[in-house]
């Protein structure tokens, strides 16, 4: 199912569970009177988080302080097909669930397999990293889990009624001090660095190359994008000023539009442009980011948060989504990234409608002369 008709099941039919559950849950909570303290730790702790790569990343360091806090405990992930083989590699999770989104049937039949399969998990605990999606709060409701966490705001107003312990969802701040804020409800001080430690290749390669990526998920993936002509400045300055070769990076399905580029612009029988998209596994490309490239250069996304985690210098030029909302900048020096301030935004997760209409221009209006100097002084030796 694309992402339009799932946006729509869980706004639509998931308000209507909704409201029936709250009336359910509340009553029997009111009978069962359960203890949702947290003075009993848990033995298994299922995370949910159904979209969003780089989401899943930006929780790393919660997560990992999580795990430490309660060294017992089974970490589970569950989450989408698109977004499993992205963490598999890592060996983070104990588990990671796979729902099956493919039709209406499989996510129903799917995510009913999954809640009986919870059923069997002793002193459970159930987070919800879904910023703004009913079902996954519902379903956390239906673990039946002693202790339920997951984030509130007006949009989702009714988790106050289904989840035990809800934690408020600034969107003023980082995501990531939200997920701190979140496991600060579960006794959880402070989040602990967490950093993808990949064993070393041997004999090493020669890092020889950029890697660029310039492609996104279907939530405002086109709006988030590098103009054509300005990426082609961009690699014509680092093959003018480096010895570094570019690697266009990206899923399968984003290898006929890199291919696209490369030949429209004059790319195609150069040996020092490839285009690698679809033609690594998640853990070569992990492999290749750290043992094999100088810096990232990216778009909003998650092979940006690949390679922060990876420990890469990375440069990268925001528009609709706010910087600020995703990364602390400050204070670091291997991070540095463009953003033009324009008035509509940020827009995306606050809109559903974009009030530009689809005519990006924070991301239009950006000038190689505005981020020269940024991209110099990453592939400087």
């Amino acid at each position: 199912m694309n992402l339009q008709l799932k946006q729509w099941i869980d706004g639509t039919i998931g308000r209507g569970l909704a409201a029936i559950n709250v009336v359910l849950v509340r009553g029997v909570g009111l009978i069962l009177k359960r203890d949702h303290s947290l003075k009993e730790a848990p033995e298994n702790i299922l995370v949910i988080k159904m979209l969003g790569l780089g989401s899943i990343l930006m929780a790393m360091d919660s997560l990992h302080a999580l795990k430490i806090k309660y060294p017992n405990a089974k970490l589970i992930l569950m989450t989408g097909k698109g977004v499993a083989p992205g963490i598999e590699p890592l060996q983070f999770f104990d588990e990671i669930w796979v729902h099956n989104d493919k039709s209406i049937f499989k996510l129903v039949s799917s995510g009913f397999q999954l809640l009986f399969k919870s059923w069997s998990l002793k002193k459970l605990w159930v987070v919800d990293l879904e910023v703004y999606s009913v079902l996954t709060t519902l379903f956390s409701a239906w673990t039946m889990a002693q202790n339920r966490f997951g984030f509130q705001l007006n949009k989702v107003h009714f988790r106050n009624y289904l989840n035990t312990h809800n934690s408020y969802f600034n969107q003023f701040v980082t995501v990531t001090e939200n997920y701190e804020l979140l496991i600060q409800q579960m006794n959880v001080k402070e989040a602990i660095p967490y950093i993808i430690q990949l064993k070393e290749k041997n004999p090493k390669p020669l890092i020889n190359f950029i890697a660029i990526n310039n492609t996104c998920s279907d939530l405002g993936g086109n709006l988030r994008k590098i103009e054509p002509a300005l990426l082609k400045e961009i690699i014509d300055l680092i093959l003018n000023q480096s010895h570094f070769k570019i690697a266009l990076t990206g899923a399968p399905s984003d290898f006929y539009e890199n291919d696209r580029f490369v030949k429209s612009n004059g790319f195609e029988n150069n040996e020092r442009v490839l285009n690698i998209a679809g033609k690594l596994s998640f853990k070569e490309y992990y492999e290749f980011l750290q043992f094999e490239c100088k810096a990232m250069i990216s778009i909003d996304s998650a092979p940006l948060h690949m390679a922060m985690r990876l420990g890469l210098k990375t440069f990268s030029l925001w528009g609709p989504i706010n910087p600020q909302q995703r990364f602390k900048f400050e204070n670091q020096e291997k991070h540095s990234f463009h953003f033009l301030h324009k008035n509509c935004s940020p827009c995306i997760h606050l809109s559903d409608i974009v009030p530009c209409g689809g005519n990006n221009h924070c991301m239009k209006d950006m000038q190689l002369n505005q981020i020269i100097d940024q991209i110099l002084k990453l592939i400087s030796a």
